[in-house]
């Protein structure tokens, strides 16, 4: 995938321009979010979560009104939640029993985990604690022949590996040495000798084996979807998209990017799509494929085949990239596949994506090569190939092998992925993460975060940015609760919060439900205070924001003309007049842009 478009996350144009066809509007429709302050109030709101089987975020709510009536802020004395909270305990009891009988590990992890913030332990005696749990999901994924999901987890650190008994150990062993996941057989092995432990030649045999590139080859396939016939002035031409993937798992499946697939799983595409993949082979079979699971923030998908990988490839056991580390590629750009190429790592911690970091690197990367594997010297997995600069050579991209790993058992479980959130926009600015802007009705609109605190810990970990809190929150499913630590007016705030569902593009769920002055210092990065109708004097200017780009200061005073939102295109205009300070106060005409994707909500 080229980036000519890419960097379009913002963009200022000091004229006005003809109105374009899309959505507009003085201002958004908006409903003030309803405040629960009163008694029955919130009463009545904790006995619907409870009753909709949401005692994790009754249990917010509970710990939020306790502390305010401790500290006196409301008159609450005659509210009840004594037995409110005792509801809402027994309830996450029920879902805990309910997620182990299931299986769902990750779900009782988290309630495992959200009991323990809460200080709820004695709660837990008779359950496995987390890291048995953690043991138990790695060896239920292999034993329902979801190997390389288990593999990718082992190699994430996912877990002390010490925790495993004996007996998973040997489990373990059979599982990676039949579906030739070596590194992850490798530390299964490691620890084994640790213990003194028995192994199996056939374990010994598969790790002697040195890998070849021919291997590795073999492992890798090209991704073809055909689209059917476009028509060009009524010429049709076939409509194909070509990429690259890799096998992860023994039985056929397959990692690529999402963007290689996504006329397959989208569903405002209406034409036609099939999908098929070849082999590294001569015969360039087509071998119909489909897609088990997607995420499209990351750029990710997984792919299954129902034939046997020739090649299984590991991930690398690395949590870190080195500048300068050699790497190399393997894929199919233009559709030449067996292609290999070779550069280092040029830059980490790129913000390309809105909820992760990429990669930059120098490999030579075409159109072709996207979904392909990011390889290290030892022929592990370091990454997933995705991006590259249009007109610029050597500046390319790759998704993070670590985002990956922790994906892939959700990937197997099929459909698109979710991801947690509390709601947040943040502005970095040296070592503090402020609160730019509270998404309406999300978790931290019910704890009064408010714009300016300062976010500090969460969990205990210091955060510093935006990526910070994502990368904690990651690893967590939404209904976990969580402990969040700020600064309010630089007095030490803490409070219980309980993870939600994040909204696909959070701007433009806000823009549905928030008004456009709270939405303007979070989208374009200043703060406006009403003089008149459409008349704003400016507050305050973020530093790096779109406001700052085109030299508006404190104290200027604009005048709304139009507020454009574009959701098929993923957008928002403001055009105004501006008087400022820098300029003499000479009125010229102003239109700010910036894109509904963004990274700074965590």
């Amino acid at each position: 995938m080229k980036l000519n478009n890419f960097f379009r996350f913002s963009f200022l144009i000091v004229t006005f321009i003809a109105v374009i066809s899309c959505q507009s509007t003085e201002s958004s429709e908006y409903e003030n979010p309803v405040h629960y302050d009163k008694t029955e109030q919130i009463e009545s709101e904790i006995d619907r979560l409870i009753q909709n089987d949401k005692p994790a975020e009754a249990l917010q709510w509970i710990f939020h009104y306790k502390k305010r009536k401790d500290l006196e802020q409301l008159d609450l004395d005659s509210l009840d939640l004594t037995g409110r909270e005792d509801d809402a305990l027994a309830g996450m009891e029920e879902k805990l029993n309910t997620a182990l009988k299931k299986k769902d590990y990750p779900a009782a992890i988290s309630i495992y985990e959200s009991l323990m913030t809460i200080g709820r332990d004695d709660l837990l005696g008779e359950f496995p604690d987390s890291a048995r749990l953690k043991a138990d999901h790695i060896s239920y994924l292999a034993e329902i022949d979801r190997v390389g999901a288990a593999a990718g987890l082992i190699s994430n650190n996912y877990m002390d590996l010490s925790i495993f008994t004996e007996e998973d150990l040997h489990f373990l062993e059979t599982r990676f040495s039949s579906g030739e996941n070596r590194k992850a057989l490798a530390l299964i092995l490691h620890e084994q000798k640790r213990r003194n432990l028995e192994i199996r030649s056939e374990a010994e045999s598969i790790l002697s084996h040195t890998v070849t590139m021919e291997d590795l080859i073999e492992g890798t396939v090209t991704v073809w979807v055909d689209k059917g016939l476009r028509l060009e002035k009524g010429v049709g031409y076939p409509d194909q998209v070509i990429g690259s993937g890799f096998f992860v798992d023994k039985s056929g499946y397959i990692l690529t990017n999402y963007h290689v697939i996504e006329s397959e799983v989208n569903p405002e595409y209406q034409g036609y799509s099939k999908l098929f993949i070849k082999l590294s082979d001569d015969r360039g079979e087509k071998i119909p494929a489909k897609v088990v699971g997607w995420d499209r923030h990351f750029d990710i998908a997984l792919l299954k085949t129902e034939i046997e990988a020739p090649y299984v490839f590991s991930f690398s056991s690395e949590d870190q990239y080195s500048l300068g580390q050699k790497i190399f590629a393997i894929g199919s750009p233009g559709g030449l596949n067996n292609t290999i190429t070779s550069g280092t790592v040029s830059a980490v911690n790129r913000q390309l994506m809105s909820m992760g970091e990429s990669v930059q690197i120098d490999v030579p990367i075409n159109p072709g090569n996207s979904g392909g594997p990011l390889l290290s010297p030892e022929g592990n997995v370091k990454g997933i190939i995705f991006a590259g600069i249009e007109d610029f050579e050597g500046i390319n991209f790759a998704i993070n092998g670590n985002y990956v790993k922790n994906f892939l058992p959700a990937l197997y479980e099929g459909g698109a992925l979710t991801h947690p959130w509390l709601g947040i926009g943040g502005f970095q600015e040296y070592d503090t993460l402020e609160t730019l802007y509270v998404v309406p009705d999300s978790p931290a609109s019910r704890i009064d975060i408010a714009r300016g605190d300062v976010i500090q810990r969460i969990n205990g970990i210091e955060v510093v940015r935006n990526q910070d809190v994502r990368d904690i929150i990651m690893r967590m499913v939404p209904g976990t609760i969580i402990n969040l630590e700020w600064k309010h007016e630089g007095e030490a705030v803490s409070s219980i919060l309980t993870l939600a569902e994040r909204p696909d593009i959070p701007f433009s769920y806000a823009i549905k439900h928030d008004k456009r002055e709270s939405l303007i210092p979070a989208i374009f990065g200043m703060v406006l205070e009403k003089v008149r109708k459409e008349q704003y004097q400016v507050k305050k200017v973020y530093t790096g924001s779109n406001a700052d780009g085109a030299n508006i200061s404190a104290n200027d005073v604009i005048s709304l003309k139009k507020w454009v939102v574009n959701e098929k295109d993923g957008y928002v205009l403001m055009q105004f007049l501006f008087k400022g300070t820098k300029a003499g106060y000479l009125e010229s005409a102003i239109q700010l842009g910036s894109m509904l994707e963004s990274s700074i909500f965590f």
